[in-house]
């Protein structure tokens, strides 16, 4: 759209700059400089879409190995997480079967020594009592 001065005076059309044909504002039939210069345009603005277009590949590409290089990484992070984890329930389950054997034998050894232990304080408490009785009886009495 060209603005018109305000003063009066004839315009000459060689003197303004002229307008960038636009694609979408064309009207009207355009002669054979126009549509070279359009198609010009047009195929200008087809190979920068199309360089655009495979940035972004080239980019999505590269998010994707990226994403495949972490994928990869935690797979065998939880790998290891995970064989370590069983080893460690074989172990517990181990340490658990021993600590109920070991606890087994304990019982059998403490009530073994609780009836040693048992018979030996009544030992000791009838030699006492014994040895009490036959303390007072030889002893005299204090007058």
């Amino acid at each position: 759209m060209v603005r018109k001065p305000e003063c009066r005076e004839p315009v000459l059309s060689s003197s303004l700059p002229e307008p960038k044909p636009d694609v979408r504002k064309r009207t009207g039939v355009a002669g054979p400089r126009d549509e070279k210069q359009s198609a010009a345009e047009l195929d200008l603005v087809l190979q920068q879409h199309q360089n655009l277009q495979e940035k972004l590949a080239e980019e999505m590409l590269g998010l994707a190995r990226s994403l495949k290089t972490n994928t990869l990484a935690a797979q065998s992070v939880i790998k290891k997480d995970n064989q370590t984890l069983s080893h460690s329930l074989k172990m517990a389950d181990q340490n658990l079967e021993k600590l109920k054997t070991e606890s087994e034998r304990l019982e059998q050894h403490a009530q073994k020594s609780v009836n040693w232990l048992l018979w030996a304080m009544l030992i000791i408490v009838c030699f006492i009592f014994i040895s009490m009785i036959l303390f007072i009886r030889i002893m005299p009495k204090l007058k």
